[in-house]
């Protein structure tokens, strides 16, 4: 019986063993597997995805610098009707609607108007005129 169990117990070593050994080379194998895909992924996808920026680049940068042109020119065409509308918040209520507010700032200097550059003195101011 000594035997039987001796024998037993020599085989599930070495079956514990060559699992290990086993487990080792799956685990090697994997890792040269996962080294081949990122490589893969880096020879082949990297350059696919840099050939698409660049192409959305080429596409894009146009469009932006006209949207942003297109803004600056929407800026100055409403630039008249702005002007009219933003004595309400500039606390100028004499210049409401006045054909000759500026309301615009040089510096550290805001320019009402050229008749009265720092605001009507009163409620109501001699130089208005309807736009």
């Amino acid at each position: 019986m000594a035997d039987l169990t001796r024998d037993i117990q020599a085989f599930l070593q070495q079956v514990l063993h060559q699992s290990e050994q086993m487990f080792d080379a799956s685990a090697d194998m994997l890792d040269q597997t996962l080294a081949q895909i990122e490589q893969g992924v880096e020879e082949y996808v990297e350059p696919v995805v840099k050939e698409i920026e660049q192409g959305l680049d080429e596409v894009l940068d146009p469009i932006i610098v006209d949207l942003i042109a297109f803004e600056h020119e929407l800026e100055d065409l409403a630039s008249p009707l702005t002007q009219r509308l933003y004595p309400l918040f500039d606390q100028q209520p004499a210049c409401v609607g006045c054909r000759h507010y500026h309301g615009k700032t040089y510096g550290e200097a805001f320019l009402v108007c050229g008749m009265h550059p720092y605001g009507a003195p009163t409620d109501s101011c001699p130089d208005w005129e309807s736009c």
